[in-house]
Parts: C-alpha cells; sequence; structure tokens
C-alpha cells in the first residue's frame, strides 16, 4: 500500500512527532549551528519585524535582537520546553494548522520540517499556510532536503561527515537501502536508509542512534524517522500552486532545496 492520506497522519505520529519526543534532548545537542543562508534571510528583518519559525527545534535561529518580535512552533513539547528555558517564546501546534491570525507575519522560516510530511498534499498544505499567515509582501523561506546530495562534484555536508563516521568511499557514492521496514498499523514497507549515503528512494525511514551516555543500560536506542527527500524541481511545483505567492529565489544549499516566496495578495 502507497501512503496517503489516511494512513500518513498515522505515519507522521509513529515516525515523526513520537521519535522527536524521544530524541528531544540529544537532537537539540546536535543542532547548534545556524546556516549561514538563514541567517543572511533573517538579517532583512527591520525594526518591528515579526518573525515565525515553524518547527523551531531548539530554536537554534532565534537572535538576542530586542526590536525584533520573534515567535516559534513545534510539534514536539519537549523541544519547546527547551526553547521555553533559553526564554524563548514559542507554541505547541501542527504545521498544517497555525494557530496565527492571516497577514501578520513579515519573515517566517520552516527549516527542515516539510520533508517530514508524508503526501504531496500535506506538504502544499503546510505551504499554503505559511503564505497565508504572512502580510503582503511578507517572506518565507523553506529548506528541504534534497535526494541529490552530490551536485557539480561537490559532496553535501551530509554526505562529507561519513569520514568521521568512517564510511568508505564506494558505499558513500553509492548509497543503499539495507532493510524494509514493515509498519504493521498503517501496511506500508518503507526502505530503511544507509546513513551518510546518497539517496536511492524518495520516501524512506532515515535512523537516529540516540547516545549511548544518554541511556540508561548499555545498548543504544536507534529510532527510525520519515522523510520525504525533494527532487529538484518539486519544492518549486509546490509553491507555484499557491495563487497568491512569488518565488523569489531558488537555490540548492548543502544538500537541501531551498526557496524563498513572497505573498502577493
Amino acid at each position: 500500500m502507497s501512503i496517503n492520506e489516511q494512513n500518513a497522519s498515522e505515519l507522521e505520529l509513529q515516525h515523526v512527532h513520537n521519535v522527536y519526543e524521544n530524541i528531544a534532548s540529544h537532537f537539540s545537542e546536535t543542532r547548534q549551528k545556524p546556516w549561514p543562508n538563514v541567517v543572511k534571510f533573517l538579517s532583512k528583518a527591520v525594526i518591528g519585524s515579526i518573525i515565525l519559525d515553524v518547527g523551531c527545534g531548539n530554536a537554534k535561529y532565534f537572535t538576542d535582537t530586542f526590536n525584533i518580535f520573534q515567535l516559534g512552533c513545534d510539534r514536539s513539547r519537549q523541544l519547546a520546553e527547551i526553547c521555553r528555558t533559553r526564554n524563548h517564546q514559542v507554541f505547541n501546534c501542527d504545521c498544517l494548522q497555525l494557530p496565527v491570525r492571516s497577514n501578520c507575519i513579515d519573515f517566517c522560516i520552516s527549516i527542515a520540517v516539510l520533508h517530514h510530511l508524508a503526501t504531496p498534499d500535506r506538504r502544499l498544505k503546510a505551504l499554503t499556510e505559511i503564505c497565508r499567515v504572512l502580510t503582503v509582501g511578507g517572506q518565507a523561506l523553506v529548506y528541504v532536503w534534497a535526494k541529490e546530495q552530490k551536485r557539480n562534484s561537490s559532496l553535501s555536508t551530509y554526505l562529507k561527515q561519513s569520514k568521521t563516521n568512517k564510511i568508505n568511499t564506494e558505499t558513500l557514492n553509492e548509497g543503499q537501502s539495507n532493510k524494509n521496514y514493515h509498519i504493521n498499523q498503517i501496511k506500508v514497507d518503507l526502505p530503511v536508509h544507509t546513513n551518510r549515503s546518497n539517496f536511492i528512494h524518495n520516501d524512506l525511514l532515515v535512523p537516529w542512534k540516540l547516545n549511548q551516555k544518554k541511556l540508561e543500560g548499555n545498548d543504544p536506542k536507534t529510532h527510525l524517522r520519515y522523510y520525504h527527500v525533494f527532487e529538484e524541481t518539486e519544492l518549486r511545483l509546490l509553491c507555484e500552486q499557491i495563487p497568491n505567492c512569488k518565488i523569489v529565489d531558488y537555490y540548492y544549499d548543502q544538500g537541501n532545496w531551498c526557496i524563498i516566496f513572497e505573498k502577493l495578495i
């Protein structure tokens, strides 16, 4: 059975939302350095701007600027709590239905979130929600994982990290899925990706191994996160379906497809 609207929600619950609740602390420890092009986008904010980070994680893109109002939202209660301990204004919600009134956000970012949604319709709905909350002339930046992790003979940061994990070049360049994982409740089989290798499937499960020191006992726990990795034009084509959306820029950045769009009316 393929992924459809009926089973997508359950798939995301099991292999996105529940996983992030379990790995939140370890995930936050590994997500400290902001990506330069995201910081560059946010630097366009002027005094009085309202910024919303959809899927804010541990709020690594929040700054100490006092004349700009920063809001974050995330589905994970554990990650939101980490943000609150850092005195950030965050709330819990699903990106498919943002509890934010229309036409009030000047700049919105959603970094590495959309690729956790399991159908094209759900991905389009999330993008449409982002556009809805923007002011007229407001802009959004969205990053998604690219299926293409080697571009112009250059390896993405994701693949380069394989050297640390001592994965050889042959495995790195070929990519592989070492098994299929059957999700009984929704009757879906998805390939399990080999970390730090090229993607050969669009829909897959990517292992996250918790740091052994963070666990009770001796055996590290591996969680499987669902991803949809994007083809080159896929994100652009989704945004082109939003009537009041103008694409400002579309680019590839270290293994991600990235789009900046502006709300017209």
